[in-house]
């Protein structure tokens, strides 16, 4: 399921790439600092899956138990990352909702195009 999971997200990624790049053609393209940031994004993603691809090979040989064993985290810094984790949840959705191709103006915000802007 994990690896499901992983694999669903580099397709989203990629997908949002491609639509992301078709958009703002009318605005002139990704800015240069943008483009780079998600390179360099793409870069620690895969670095980190090199790294835990071997993990998820051991896992396969063990049996499957599941046990709620919390770290010692302190509790602001669990709830400033589970804010974090939700921004991150709600970018998700609306970058499916526009590779999906649903209708405007949701898939749309910001970027749309001049030509139904100017209207």
């Amino acid at each position: 399921m994990l690896a499901g999971l992983l694999l669903a997200e580099i397709v989203i990624t990629i997908s949002d790439f491609i639509v992301e790049d078709r958009v703002r053609k009318a605005l002139g393209g990704l800015f240069p600092g943008e483009r780079a940031t998600h390179a360099v994004m793409g870069i620690v993603y895969g670095a980190m899956l090199g790294y835990l691809l071997p993990v998820l090979l051991r896992w396969l040989e063990r049996p499957t138990d599941l046990v709620f064993d919390p770290a010692p985290v302190p509790e602001l810094l669990r709830l400033g990352l589970s804010i974090m984790a939700a921004g991150i949840l709600v970018s998700g959705l609306r970058d499916l909702y526009a590779v999906l191709g649903f209708p405007e103006p949701r898939a749309a915000w910001p970027w749309r195009p001049h030509s139904r802007a100017s209207r």
